[in-house]
């Protein structure tokens, strides 16, 4: 009888785990560059309002891994000024352009403690060859997110 009540007791506790790791690999993304570069997105999203059209991103959700929201095929190096406005009110969040080489550059992070919103423009230095702009979020990220770049193609986050 003993027996029986800790094998219960280690499947109950096997499952638990399995659970609170799965809920886990989402956020370990935002830590780590040779899963953002992947081609494929992988993320949790609680809830989504976005619209992606010829030269504009915008968004409101909640996110925890990585989505692609831009891409471009260039037949040169250029640089393009993006204009953007973020809000994140909880989790981290980060916007990161992805070149040709799989190079990660930061266009730019901000977290829930960070003091409001945040409107700019950020540098593309876009290579030769395929560019992608992925959202990364941490925790759930509460964003609320609006680019402009003029070329390229914005697209809905896939899930």
């Amino acid at each position: 009888m003993k027996l029986e009540k800790m094998l219960k007791l280690g499947v109950i506790l096997v499952v638990s785990i399995s659970l609170l790791t799965g809920c886990d690999i989402s956020n370990r993304i935002y830590y780590d560059n040779s899963k953002i570069i992947k081609d494929y997105d992988s993320l949790n999203i609680d809830m989504i309002e976005e619209t992606a059209g010829d030269a504009t991103y915008s968004a409101i959700l909640k996110l925890s891994g990585s989505a692609t929201i831009w891409k471009y095929e260039s037949d040169k190096d250029i640089t393009l000024k993006a204009p953007y406005d973020l809000l994140v009110k909880s989790g981290k969040a980060k916007i990161v352009l992805i070149s040709p080489d799989n190079k990660i550059t930061t266009l730019i992070e901000s977290s829930g403690e960070s003091v409001g919103r945040k409107t700019s423009v950020f540098k593309l230095n876009i290579k030769k060859g395929y560019n992608r702009i992925k959202l990364v979020g941490y925790e759930k990220a509460d964003i609320d997110l609006e680019i402009h770049i003029e070329i390229g193609e914005f697209q809905e986050i896939d899930f």
